[in-house]
């Protein structure tokens, strides 16, 4: 016989199971519905330009592509999916999507997946650490603005991370180079080798994405820091060291948390200037690249894994906002429903 306590051990584990798939699964599906809509509108985007992708990439590699065979035009179109209607080549290309299949590519006859497998984990390198730095930067600034005396050295404050917005990325990186390369030698100017070779990219890069965390964080910080518990934590006489980890940069962790998906996705777009200017390999420069081939293959690959990227971290970060948000966590334990 089942004991009271087992049924309503029961029931309480299955009412959490109910809140944790309402929350994640809406989610997930927003994440399909993102790479589908992505898949989309970059397919009608590429296709709505004119000519014949196969016949550009050829006179772009210095080929005479008028006097080609047309039976060999034929066999490329079919060889690199460009063959048949347009909705055929939607339809065939979405569901090769699903094997992990990108096509070839026009400009070097490689799969997309092995040119975008061995270019992604500098970019990624890259984004990892500007994404760190990034977040240091705007968390020193923001507890600098908020514990600055007096007022007008605090607004002084606030003005100086939105340069890194104002500044474009290839004058930035230009200076750091001149200076950390050419003068002092500290770093190397290009390359993709060693971690050496991340820093000044990713300082590039870092500057502003600490900008717009600290746009967001500093909001969170100073919103915070006039909540009537703050208040109560300075009547007490708490160390202020201990308001400001404890009590205000603890609460104002959760908008800055929401907005890194968006940052992956500026991030990802971003190592274009910086790729080139750094000379690194990454999937900005294959990009780059790919345009100017005209390599149609390669920047649908592309923008299909940026977008891919954008929705997992994207799902992550709403689940580790689950679980760091008191109030959604106390949702997702089931404690309303076992009260009831």
């Amino acid at each position: 016989m089942v004991q009271p306590e087992q049924r309503v051990a029961s029931a309480n584990g299955g009412s959490r199971a109910r809140a944790i798939a309402r929350f994640l699964v809406p989610k997930i599906l927003q994440c399909i519905f993102v790479v589908w809509a992505t898949y989309t509108v970059a397919f009608l985007l590429i296709h709505a330009l004119p000519g014949d992708p196969v016949l550009a990439a050829l006179s772009l590699r210095g080929g005479d592509a008028t006097s080609t065979d047309p039976a060999a035009l034929d066999a490329l179109r079919a060889r690199y999916g460009l063959d048949g209607p347009a909705w055929q080549q939607y339809v065939v290309g979405f569901v090769a999507l699903f094997r992990g299949d990108l096509g070839i590519s026009i400009a070097t006859g490689q799969p997309v997946v092995d040119m975008i497998g061995r270019a992604f984990p500098h970019t990624a390198a890259v984004a990892v650490f500007a994404l760190v730095v990034g977040f240091v930067i705007a968390l020193a600034f923001t507890v600098w603005a908020y514990i600055a005396r007096p007022a007008w050295m605090r607004a002084v404050v606030t003005q100086i991370p939105p340069l890194g917005i104002a500044i474009p990325a290839f004058l930035s990186g230009l200076v750091l180079i001149s200076v950390f390369s050419f003068g002092l030698g500290w770093f190397p100017a290009s390359g993709t080798g060693g971690f050496a070779s991340i820093v000044l990219p990713g300082i590039t890069l870092a500057l502003p994405t600490g900008a717009i965390f600290f746009q967001v964080f500093s909001a969170a910080v100073f919103d915070a820091g006039a909540s009537p518990f703050v208040f109560t934590a300075n009547a007490k006489g708490l160390a202020q060291r201990t308001v400001v980890v404890r009590h205000v940069l603890r609460n104002a962790l959760l908008p800055s948390i929401t907005i890194i998906g968006l940052q992956i996705g500026y991030l990802a777009g971003g190592t274009a200037v910086v790729e080139t200017v750094f000379s690194r390999d990454g999937i900005g420069r294959l990009t780059v690249d790919a345009v100017l081939a005209r390599d149609i293959n390669v920047v649908m690959g592309v923008v299909i894994v940026v977008a891919v990227v954008y929705a997992v971290v994207t799902l992550i970060v709403d689940a580790m906002y689950g679980v760091i948000d008191p109030r959604t966590r106390t949702r997702l334990s089931g404690r309303k429903e076992a009260a009831r």
